[in-house]
């Protein structure tokens, strides 16, 4: 909308509010990850409301600049962003595993679920005792294979298990209602989690 300012017969000229979008940019953390493991790719610019799209991948994520992937082959994935008109892709690069006889897995490593929706994960590996942290979550019970957790604001979100020594982290996209409708939940609840399997 332009408006035209005249006071005492004089111009005072055009007013415009146009919005400023910035140029969108794409990254990965890191030069590689193995199979099964969580890349995270982080978007810079546009207006704030990002579109992925990939192999496996069509998620609008409206809250956050950060998106966790994983794949279980080896390869070189493109992952396509779009904020604003524009487009950025970033190449997440697979590898295979390396073979260990002292390893921690954190499985499912990527998962989405809906705002309100409770992300389970289990873990294997180590040496049978585990222990689960976030720093976005309360966390009543941090122990057991198996945690579950619910979060109170959507973006990617991380769980991070410990055992004998070792220590691995699963993703959560945590989505809201711009990909799907979301299910009615109690306003003011915390961010809780909990473990099980003990």
């Amino acid at each position: 909308m332009v408006t035209v300012l005249v006071v005492a017969g004089v111009s005072l000229g055009a007013l415009s509010f146009a919005q400023t979008v910035t140029t969108l940019g794409c990254s990965v953390a890191g030069s590689s990850v193995a199979t099964n493991q969580a890349a995270i790719l982080t978007a810079t610019g546009g207006n704030g409301t990002y579109y992925w799209s990939g192999p496996n991948l069509n998620v609008t994520n409206p809250a956050g600049s950060q998106f966790a992937v994983s794949y279980p082959n080896a390869g070189v994935y493109p992952i396509t962003v779009q904020s604003a008109g524009q487009s950025a892709t970033c190449n997440v690069s697979v590898v295979g595993a390396p073979v260990s006889t002292n390893s921690l897995s954190c499985f499912p490593a990527v998962q989405n679920v809906l705002l309100g929706q409770t992300a389970t994960v289990s873990a294997t590996g180590g040496n049978g005792s585990y222990s689960w942290s976030s720093p976005d979550l309360t966390i009543a019970n941090p122990n057991g294979t198996g945690f579950s957790a619910n979060y109170a604001s959507v973006g990617l979100q991380t769980l991070t298990v410990t055992s004998g020594g070792l220590v691995t982290t699963c993703a959560i996209n945590v989505l809201g209602d711009g990909t799907v409708s979301t299910p009615v939940t109690t306003p003011g609840l915390p961010a809780t989690g909990g473990g099980y399997g003990q």
